[in-house]
């Protein structure tokens, strides 16, 4: 194993949201040393939100998606670095060993990690036209499979009456396709809306020719004769035909770099209200984290509106 040559200086895993923020937090907040980004997609940082939306539909273009160019970050001293694996965390030497072998040094570390769409562990659950949708790559291939929906005039079923499936489900009516949503909950959006509101989206989709069933239980996914989903099985037995099936159930945190490397984690990086982990060299944000409240109770926001919030470094 080798360690790069560079000075050592701040190293930030994850290039969503939450990592860019705290690079340019860093930079606002007077910080003059290194500091790189780590980036496991091959793409630049990008946002989330359009790609069930706009980007799914193709009414924009990749360059839209853009959340900071390349020479942006670079004119603010930040070296970006994609298409990046990190496989460990050495906390006694401050390093990050990457998936090349190389040992990158750190003075101080930020895990922005983000988090993983919660597969479903069911029969046929890995077949082709199951679908997750997290990043760039996911909306792209949801994409793909639309337009071959449309060709042969299959319908669409998503598994997850949340946000990310509503609008996924949405987009597909846009383009004529018949859509049916399983929640396996008595109503939508249950663990974020008050009844009223999830009658109303409720409604709201309904009224745009989207099926609803609420309470579903899914118990498999049948597959054609090219091995590919066919159909959602419920658990009296009835099938919902489907050219492509989004599974939209939650995500899961990105902890595993911190589990390996003993920091405290509870379904997430365990962090205080100023992002701190049980390793003061070592910071968290975003999806990945679960911050400790005042009760001891722990608090996950899985939503863009959870923002960094670290202390000013020393210069």
């Amino acid at each position: 194993m080798s360690a790069e040559t560079s000075a050592a200086g701040i190293v930030i895993i994850g290039a969503g949201q939450a990592g860019v923020m705290t690079a340019e937090a860093l930079r606002t907040g007077g910080f003059e040393g290194p500091i790189t980004l780590l980036g496991d997609e091959p793409h630049g940082p990008y946002h989330r939100p359009p790609l069930s939306k706009a980007w799914m539909a193709g009414e924009i273009e990749a360059a839209q998606l853009v959340m900071r160019a390349p020479e942006m970050l670079a004119r603010k001293n930040i070296a970006l670095r994609t298409g990046v694996t990190v496989k460990a965390i050495d906390r006694s030497d401050q390093t990050v060993i990457l998936g090349d072998g190389s040992a990158l040094p750190y003075t101080g570390l930020v895990l922005a990690t983000g988090s993983t769409p919660r597969a479903l562990p069911l029969p046929g659950g890995d077949a082709p036209g199951l679908l997750p949708l997290r990043t760039r790559d996911d909306a792209s291939a949801i994409a793909d499979r639309l337009a071959a929906c449309i060709t042969q005039q299959r319908p669409v079923v998503v598994i997850g009456g949340g946000f990310i499936g509503l609008e996924v489900a949405a987009t597909a009516r846009k383009k004529g396709l018949e859509v049916t949503v399983l929640e396996a909950a008595p109503r939508l959006l249950g663990r974020v809306l008050a009844p009223v509101l999830s009658d109303w989206y409720a409604e709201l989709h309904r009224g745009h020719g989207v099926q609803l069933l609420l309470g579903a239980q899914v118990a498999a996914l049948e597959t054609g004769a090219d091995g590919a989903v066919s159909g959602v099985k419920l658990a009296d037995g009835s099938v919902m035909p489907a050219g492509l099936v989004v599974v939209g159930i939650g995500v899961s945190a990105n902890d595993q770099l911190a589990q390996a490397a003993g920091l405290a984690c509870d379904r997430g990086i365990v962090v205080d209200a100023c992002g701190r982990t049980s390793d003061p060299l070592i910071v968290a944000a975003g999806d990945c984290t679960a911050r400790r409240l005042a009760d001891g109770n722990l608090l996950r926001l899985e939503s863009v509106g959870n923002p960094p919030n670290f202390h000013s470094p020393q210069k």
